[in-house]
């Protein structure tokens, strides 16, 4: 053994529910959101903000956007949770230990559809869009004389100027690309606040932006990523749904092929039937926990579309979780009679007197 040498590190393997019935292992890594979003938030809670005369940071901005005061009976505010922050509480844990619930997904959704509709020059909680009344020109004694719209931030070469020439303040210019000057400017600013929430790292916030993190992780599963579904979590026909209940047995007979041979050819072997000629319905499900069915293309998005998701994944086989119950209807569906064995009635003999007493008793 080579001294030294480090052992390579085993990848963890990540799993997706795909619906409630179910669960596989990705066969490629997709980006973790709750990973991502915890260095997104150290980032935002260290990236002070000047405000004039306080400064906040990135994350408390956020998680104050949009709120709007309200006044208790006491005369003292309501807080409200901001919309931004209301969408980030629901998507910051998705993917954390390694797994991604149909819930997780969708939180990610609503999360990058908030802010897709956000990034616009009409948006009101847009930072780009936040508007100033800038300093155009002012006179000798101090007096401002023009005014100008100023996006993003108002702190322009033009305000410094006035601020250390008439009040005696030393106020430190903005980023040029953080700031737009004129009516026209809305939507054109890219303020530090706007870069977290829809640049992509390459300006002043060193980190990919809540927007960029969205398309991460949503681009992985839209390119039809692999999963494999296992023994110990097998897809659950069992569960009880309205969407699937009463019809799993013969949708999974009719729609999946391999399943539908393999399962014909079981219940005309006579080592799965009684003696009475029934068909071992207890046999059977113990050898389809066992038994990994291979899914065609076609298959898996049929399947997809049957339990109602969404996903564009590609589901390679499934392991089957079937009552016994199913197992009987599945086995009338697939056309085998199993014979009915009825009770045999005793005619009763009273030729003995002493069994017509105990009649009449």
């Amino acid at each position: 053994m080579v001294k030294g040498r480090k052992k390579p590190v085993k990848k963890k393997t990540q799993t997706i529910e795909v619906s409630p019935e179910l669960e596989g292992e990705l066969q490629e890594q997709i980006p973790d959101f709750s990973e991502l979003y915890i260095s997104w938030e150290a980032e935002a809670k260290g990236f002070t903000l000047n405000m004039g005369r306080t400064s906040t940071n990135i994350l408390e901005f956020i998680k104050n956007m949009g709120v709007k005061g309200r006044a208790k009976a006491d005369g003292t505010e309501a807080g409200k949770v901001a919309p931004a922050q209301q969408y980030l509480d629901r998507a910051k844990s998705a993917g954390a230990e390694d797994h991604y619930s149909d819930e997780q997904i969708e939180s990610v959704k609503s999360l990058k559809s908030y802010l897709d509709a956000n990034n616009s020059p009409t948006s009101k909680i847009n930072p780009a869009n936040i508007k100033f009344n800038g300093i155009a020109d002012f006179d000798s004694k101090g007096r401002i004389t023009d005014k100008v719209p100023v996006f993003g931030d108002f702190r322009t070469p033009m305000y410094a100027k006035y601020r250390r020439r008439h009040k005696g303040e030393s106020v430190k210019v903005a980023n040029s690309d953080w700031y737009e000057i004129g009516p026209d400017g809305a939507g054109k600013a890219k303020p530090p606040v706007w870069q977290a929430l829809f640049g992509n790292g390459d300006l002043q916030f060193k980190h990919p932006s809540l927007l960029m993190m969205c398309d991460m992780v949503l681009d992985a599963f839209e390119k039809g990523i692999k999963i494999r579904n296992t023994r110990e979590k097998p897809f659950n026909l069992t569960v009880s749904r309205p969407k699937i209940k009463g019809e799993a047995a013969r949708w999974v007979y009719e729609n999946l092929s391999g399943f539908k041979n393999w399962f014909n050819t079981k219940i005309k072997d006579t080592s799965y039937q009684y003696s009475t000629g029934n068909v071992n319905t207890k046999k059977l499900q113990r050898e389809i926990l066992n038994t990994s069915f291979g899914l065609s293309d076609n298959e898996s998005k049929k399947l997809q579309q049957w339990l109602g998701t969404d996903l564009n994944v590609d589901i390679e086989n499934v392991y089957m979780k079937i009552s016994v119950r199913q197992l009987n209807n599945m086995v009338e569906i697939a056309g085998f009679k199993n014979k009915k064995t009825e009770k045999k009635i005793e005619k009763q003999d009273f030729s003995d007197w002493r069994m017509i007493v105990k009649a009449v008793r």
